[in-house]
């Protein structure tokens, strides 16, 4: 999505192309550049969310952008239809909060920037203020560099 945080997205993407046999791709509503939070740095999104209706890993980094974001239906019903299939639904920062929109957190463990915990908990998350937290599937990170 539009303004996301640039170390949400290139920092997990680093861990998880490395791994054998694995093909990342950057989705978005629309394929083309989509730029970060500042403005200054585009990742190309090489699809569309329709073109990737079942990933097996989601990752949704955060970012400033992250609260208009979560209000988006076109995102939470690709989250939610991404999710049904997904073998891991993660999320850095922010991101959790658009998990959390989506549905996908109710009731469960998770975190996010410390600054965003209240928020969190009031879309029905258990929220902490753990660095990660493993619930099920889902993978909730504080922020990029939470480990």
């Amino acid at each position: 999505y539009q303004g996301f945080t640039t170390l949400d997205a290139v920092g997990p993407y680093e861990l998880l192309a490395r791994l054998p046999g694995a093909e990342t791709v950057f989705v978005a509503k629309e394929a083309g550049p989509v730029r970060n939070d500042q403005g200054s740095l585009a990742l190309v999104a090489d699809k569309t969310l329709a073109e990737v209706p079942h990933p097996d890993i989601v990752l949704v980094p955060g970012g400033p952008d992250a609260r208009t974001v979560m209000h988006d239906p076109e995102i939470r019903d690709w989250l939610r239809t991404a999710d049904a299939t997904s073998t891991w639904t993660t999320s850095v920062c922010t991101g959790a909060l658009i998990l959390a929109a989506a549905g996908l957190l109710d009731g469960r463990r998770a975190t996010t920037h410390w600054l965003a915990l209240v928020e969190l908990t009031a879309l029905g998350v258990e929220s902490t203020g753990e660095r990660v937290v493993f619930d099920g599937k889902y993978v909730t990170a504080a922020g990029v560099s939470s480990g």
